[in-house]
Order: C-alpha cells, then structure tokens, then sequence
C-alpha cells in the first residue's frame, strides 16, 4: 500500500479548467520549474490517497498544471475535490531546473550509504537552511542530519535511488551516541 511517505506532495487541486475536462492544479513554489511526467497523481481524499491515471498533462506559463484524470470527468466531480492535496511518485517529478544540481524534494525516498559507516538510512525529507540543503534520515529511530555538499557527495543513482557519501570523520558519530 502507498503511503504519503512514499510519495512527494505537487501541490493542490485548484478547480476546473475550460470545456475540455481539464483540470487546474497549483504547483508548490519549490516544484514549478520542474517537468513532471507521472502516469498517476494521488490525491488525499479524507486521509486515504487515491490513484487517478493521468490521461494528458500540460505545463501553463505559471508553472501551474493542466491535467485530465480518468474518472474526474464532470465539472461537478472536480469541484467536490477542490483544495484536495496531490501527490507525485518522487521519480516522476521530471528534470531538476538546469541551473540546479539536483532536485532536493526529489531525493525523499532515496537510501544514503557513507564510505566509512555504511548504510546510515533512507532520506525522509531534505531541509534547506540559509540555502544549504540538509538531509533528514531515520537511522536506528535516531534522527541523522547530513549537510547535502558537493565535497561529501560521491555518487547520486537515480535508478537505484541511492546517494553514496564521504562524511567527514565523526559527522555521523554525533548523532548516534
């Protein structure tokens, strides 16, 4: 079963759009330079997500999308859903923009392996202080905090959704003590 944990929340149903069945979805600020192309978006429906195919999407100027979903075919259906949450597979979220290296919201999921300690956890979520992301793992129900820098980074798989780390000696240390 798909959790909200496994998924990476786009933004919210907003409303109908036009004659054609379309959809209106806004986008989260973090997310709009970005070209998704999932096959389904879930939408949290009275705490339960619930997977509707996505029969074509479009990107508008704003960066907000423009989507038919199978089964939302009535302007009535759509406004009853209105302000619901939308959620994404995290690998479906689509390039990051070129003047970025990687897109942090995307990296929830992936599991992080240090040279030296291993296997630390899998990443819940990527925190961004004073510009400098932070990766948020669970290792052994102790939060880790690692600074995501270009100096420990190794290597990024995204087919396999693992990040590869050289963490300076006694970085990792610190939070399992």
């Amino acid at each position: 079963m798909i959790t909200k944990s496994d998924l990476l929340k786009i933004g919210s149903l907003a409303k109908p759009h036009g004659v054609s069945g379309e959809i209106l979805i806004r986008i989260l600020p973090e997310l709009i330079d970005h070209d998704p192309d999932p096959e389904f978006l879930f939408l949290d429906l009275h705490g339960g997500l619930v997977p509707f195919e996505v029969q074509s999407l479009r990107i508008r100027n704003s960066g907000d999308l423009l989507v038919i979903l199978d089964r939302l075919d009535s302007e009535e259906k759509v406004r009853k859903l209105q302000g619901a949450e939308i959620y994404i597979d995290p690998q479906e979220i689509g390039e990051p923009p070129a003047n970025d290296l990687f897109n942090y919201a995307a990296l929830k999921g992936y599991k992080v392996i240090d040279s030296k300690f291993g296997e630390i956890g899998v990443v819940k979520s990527v925190a961004e202080i004073k510009n400098n992301p932070v990766l948020e793992l669970e290792h052994q129900g102790s939060e880790v905090l690692i600074p995501f820098h270009e100096h420990f980074i190794t290597s990024v798989d995204r087919k396999s959704r693992t990040i590869h780390l050289e963490t300076p000696e006694g970085l990792i240390d610190l939070y399992l003590q």
